[in-house]
């Protein structure tokens, strides 16, 4: 009996032992937060991806899972099979979204480029010499679409895939298009003519969306979302872009050609949309004879900023 009682007592030390060492394993640590995001290669995706890889998001606790798409209707698709929290979209698509039914809020502006370009022959160097007569290649019933119609009145061709616009572009079969960046660049080392920007229309309707759900079960996370996103701006403001650019190009899946957009980018700090340009945004879309919806909406109702103020 004496024998066995150091053995009986071992036994208690290991188990004690054992109890503390489960304590602190990282199988018991609370479960580190988490986002889906989709986002499309355009400019807006560059501070994600900062982020990412930097680990700006990890550094406040927050694994970011981005799935990338290569239109907006794959996008689209997968937004309203609810496997998504946030989606880099515009207020154009957030009309169509909430029309439907679904339930998403902006919650920031981010910050991406849209280029109207003249084909080579066409002799169009500025907005004014737009005129009815010539014709625009663009995708219809979206934020390209309110573009171009910003930038002046032309006769409409649809024409959905970015490359055939350039394609169609450069061959002097369009005068004119509206494409994201860094297609405008490419198209314009080729020849065509940079008419204007996003930025000289005064048009700044790219957003952060969060569903409803999320925000109402995933407030830190998104808290997290936004002190990481801050923190790959503050990056981005003051980084060699030689640092980043091939980082963002891999991991981004973005052309090359990106990297002398981001050389002469600068990032400006969060913030909200303006109630002016949403009303503008759902005007258009009143006033679109191809769209058939109301878009009545409250933009306080559709909007929730508290996370990075």
């Amino acid at each position: 009996m004496f024998k066995r009682v150091p053995v009986v007592c071992l036994l208690c030390i290991c188990l004690f032992l054992a109890a503390c060492g489960q304590g602190s394993s990282p199988q018991n640590d609370p479960e580190k937060m988490q986002l889906t995001i989709a986002t499309m290669p355009s400019i807006d995706k560059v501070p994600l991806v900062i982020g990412m890889e930097k680990g700006f998001f990890a550094a406040h606790g927050l694994e970011v899972i981005n799935q990338n798409f290569q239109s907006p209707g794959d996008r689209d698709a997968a937004l309203s099979s609810g496997s998504l929290d946030g989606v880099m979209t515009d207020l154009v698509a957030l009309a169509f979204y909430l029309e439907a039914g679904m339930n998403w809020k902006v919650t920031s502006l981010v910050q991406t480029g849209f280029a109207v370009l003249a084909s080579p022959g066409s002799g169009i160097k500025h907005l004014s010499d737009i005129e009815p007569s010539h014709t625009y290649g663009i995708s219809l019933n979206g934020l390209i679409e309110y573009v171009a119609d910003q930038a002046g009145s032309a006769q409409k061709i649809l024409l959905p895939p970015v490359s055939s616009r350039v394609e169609q572009l450069l061959a002097d079969r369009i005068d004119l298009t509206v494409v994201p960046e860094p297609y405008g660049l490419m198209a314009v080392k080729n020849g065509a003519t940079m008419v204007a920007t996003d930025a000289d229309l005064d048009i700044r309707a790219a957003v952060m969306i969060f569903s409803d759900e999320a925000i109402s079960g995933k407030r830190d996370a998104i808290s997290a979302f936004y002190a990481g996103y801050k923190d790959s701006l503050d990056y981005l403001q003051t980084a060699d872009p030689g640092d980043y650019i091939d980082l963002v190009i891999e991991k981004g899946d973005f052309a090359a050609e990106i990297g002398e957009v981001l050389r002469n980018m600068v990032f400006d700090p969060l913030q909200m949309p303006q109630d002016e340009q949403f009303f503008a945004v759902i005007d258009w879309m009143r006033q679109n004879e191809e769209l058939t919806g109301r878009y009545y909406f409250s933009f306080a109702d559709i909007v929730e900023d508290s996370f990075f103020k």
